[in-house]
């Protein structure tokens, strides 16, 4: 029997990335890891709220065009980035996250589908990672290795 493909939690930071035009930090990991995941090596899931979190960065951050904005969203559609849909329960639990760990229910919702699903978080927001630490669930994108 083949062995299982690793899954991973990627967060809005992670996905941002992947459309940056810049040079800027874990810009070709997070590709990499694009990349794995279109060429089977790896499954990425996120919660829909990424789809939001991520036209938001691209339009106000980033300052794209609306259809600038349109077609980085239709790339994350048509590759194989699985959306979980809201659930209350993942909400009950990133509440209590985000009351743990001194951070929003935004982003412990994304560590919260990470803890449900027995899944790495894949994350390069660094002030999250100096507020959560050592979570056994949390892997900086910086220290992801990915096999080959």
């Amino acid at each position: 029997m083949p062995d299982a493909v690793p899954e991973y939690v990627v967060d809005t930071s992670v996905a941002l990335k992947w459309f940056l035009e810049r040079e800027e930090a874990d810009v070709k990991q997070a590709r990499d890891l694009r990349n794995a995941c279109v060429e089977g090596r790896c499954t990425l899931r996120a919660p829909e709220l990424l789809a939001i979190e991520l036209a938001n960065a691209l339009t106000s951050g980033q300052q794209r065009t609306p259809d600038r904005v349109s077609q980085a969203l239709d790339q994350v559609r048509r590759f194989e980035l699985r959306l979980d849909a809201f659930q209350w329960k993942t909400l009950a639990d990133a509440v209590r996250l985000a009351s743990s760990y001194g951070i929003t229910v935004y982003d412990s919702y994304f560590l919260a589908v990470a803890v449900e699903s027995g899944s790495l978080l894949v994350t390069a927001d660094e002030a999250f990672l100096r507020k959560v630490g050592a979570h056994p669930n949390l892997v900086p994108l910086r220290r992801l290795r990915l096999s080959v």
